[in-house]
């Protein structure tokens, strides 16, 4: 994990496949990768991309990929989350806040708070925001794949991307929507490679969003579309190759330069549907 993190999240073996992990930090409001090691403010959220490769042996070879969060968890970091995430200003947080008997603001499930598919805020905190109606209060990891420059998109994307707002707790059941859970991690997502007349060589953008700010705006050098009212969280990069009969991947963890153009609006659950709109794409195949 990176610096800082107080949590260790294990991440499952694959036998025969390479594995590579590039560590990244989530602050609130967002700040640009490059300037964060010089910033006083202290990240939110420590995560992880991982990304396993599998060899090429003839076929399509592939790599499998997931986003981990993980928050700190200590006394301190409990009170610099009430305090950073209070929002004392927006009416309805009073509806979804929950203290104990020793008025002790309590930590929210942190995989329920990010998964799209909530029932009702009170449950820690997921669900539909009661002022908008639709349930808009969740983060996404959102998966494009491009030629080597990063300038043609591949079909297989270009009109369905990948996408998932789907979250799980690491190593453990799931609970109810009052437990506590500091790490999660996000659906995998499997991209294949090396098919009939496909380049040797291509490039993956990945999103971390989250989909609604709340009034706080992100950096200047962000993307000036919105992602559905919230904004990007983290982007990365992944170059890979066939060389040598093996799938290499390179991960570089950079400041957004494009907005994911995806259709949020389109794809969230509305408080009046009796089911989620929204298809969860993992696979490109």
């Amino acid at each position: 994990m990176a610096t800082g993190c107080s949590t260790s999240v294990p991440t499952p073996q694959l036998d025969a496949w390479q594995r590579t992990v590039e560590p990244f930090e989530v602050y609130w409001p967002p700040i640009d990768p490059e300037s964060a090691t010089e910033s006083a403010t202290r990240p939110l959220l420590e995560g992880e991309l991982t990304i396993a490769a599998e060899p090429f042996t003839g076929a399509p070879a592939a790599v499998r990929m997931s986003v981990t969060l993980v928050r700190p968890s200590a006394e301190a970091d409990r009170l610099y989350w009430n305090k950073s995430l209070g929002f004392a200003d927006i009416e309805w947080m009073s509806e979804v806040r929950v203290w104990d008997a020793g008025e002790q603001w309590l930590w929210p499930n942190l995989p329920f708070m990010l998964r799209l598919p909530g029932k009702e805020r009170i449950e820690r905190y997921g669900g539909v925001d009661p002022g908008k109606h639709v349930d808009n209060d969740f983060a996404a990891v959102l998966i494009r794949k491009f030629d080597a420059e990063g300038v043609v998109e591949s079909p297989e994307t270009k009109g369905a991307p990948l996408v998932s707002a789907e979250w799980h707790p690491v190593d453990i059941e799931r609970g109810d929507g009052k437990s506590v859970r500091h790490a999660a991690r996000s659906d995998e997502f499997v991209v294949h490679f090396n098919g009939p007349n496909e380049p040797s060589r291509g490039r993956l953008k990945v999103w971390l969003i989250y989909a609604d700010f709340l009034g706080h705006h992100p950096p200047k050098s962000w993307p000036r579309e919105p992602e559905y009212a919230g904004g990007i969280l983290a982007y990365f990069e992944i170059d890979w190759e066939n060389a040598d009969g093996s799938l290499r991947a390179t991960v570089r963890h950079l400041k957004p330069t494009v907005a994911t153009g995806f259709d949020w609006a389109a794809w969230v659950r509305r408080a009046s549907d009796n089911a989620s709109t929204a298809t969860f794409r993992l696979s490109d195949r």
